[in-house]
């Protein structure tokens, strides 16, 4: 009896290669599965946004028709009124005014918020000689400093500038801060194992510890500083939109002063997105936590 080796089935072992191919397999499946979860949520949140402002609009529609001007007035009437100051009372110049001051104050009051708060996070001696002081302005209404600083700086716009950077720095302060001392210790004490320097140590340990917070005090100082910006134009020399925002409110012309209050929300959320997409650029990981939360 013979036996044809042709017909015979021999046992196969895997190649190492088969084992690698199937886990990619695995995992580009599982990204692509989160991806289109992702796209969904979107696509969720994006129908949600959308009838939400809808529903406000309708209703904002419908209790301003029925209520006198003087009071309310419809969101057409309102977004005609504002069509009208741009294009005849010079809102868009006000509106510049207005961002220049923010964007002075704001810069100011980040990087002396950030320097401050990295200061007394990082130094035992600095916090216990300036902390005080700090969580004591912190928690002063600024708006009471307004005349003191008229006063000292003059009514122009310098002190517009000084006013939106108080209103900044101190949040930014506090947050950055705390972020330093969220800092994991462990992280300290393997900087010092491997010796690295001061210098090092600021590099690879408290500036990529403190980004998260320094972005989200810089998300605060947005909120706060808008307050400032119109504060300060009304309660100094009125100029910008504070300026429009009076003259229409003191007028009595309330349609037009809702579509200036329009436009300063417009302007907040502007900003708030111009963040959102900074800190996807800069701490992406916190992006892939939360989808991995959802």
């Amino acid at each position: 009896m013979t036996i044809d080796n042709d017909k015979v089935a021999y046992p196969t072992t895997a190649t190492p290669s088969e084992p690698r191919t199937s886990t990619e397999e695995i995992g580009r499946q599982i990204f692509q599965r989160r991806q289109r979860r992702l796209r969904r949520q979107r696509l969720v949140f994006l129908s949600i946004r959308v009838a939400s402002l809808a529903i406000v609009f309708v209703g904002w529609q419908i209790y301003g028709s029925h209520t006198i001007a003087i009071l309310f007035a419809p969101i057409t009437t309102v977004i005609h009124e504002g069509y009208l100051l741009f294009a005849q009372h010079g809102l868009a110049g006000q509106l510049f005014i207005s961002v220049k001051t923010f964007a002075w104050g704001y810069l100011l009051g980040m990087l002396i918020g950030v320097f401050l708060g990295m200061l007394t996070g990082a130094y035992r001696a600095a916090e216990a000689a300036i902390s005080m002081y700090i969580f004591a302005l912190y928690a002063t209404p600024m708006v009471a400093l307004v005349p003191i600083i008229s006063l000292w700086v003059g009514y122009n716009f310098t002190a517009q500038v000084v006013i939106v950077t108080l209103f900044v720095v101190w949040p930014v302060t506090v947050t950055v801060f705390h972020g330093i001392r969220e800092i994991d210790p462990e992280l300290l004490e393997v900087s010092r194992s491997l010796r690295l320097s001061r210098r090092q140590t600021w590099l690879h340990v408290f500036l990529p510890g403190a980004v998260p917070f320094i972005v989200t005090g810089a998300t605060q100082g947005v909120a706060m500083g808008m307050v400032g910006v119109i504060i300060a134009e009304v309660q100094t020399q009125l100029t910008g939109i504070g300026d429009a925002l009076q003259t229409q409110s003191s007028t009595y012309h309330t349609a037009a002063a809702l579509a200036v209050i329009l436009l300063i929300m417009a302007l907040g959320l502007t900003l708030r997105l111009m963040l959102s997409l900074i800190q996807r650029w800069v701490i992406p990981w916190q992006r892939v936590d939360r989808g991995r939360r959802h």
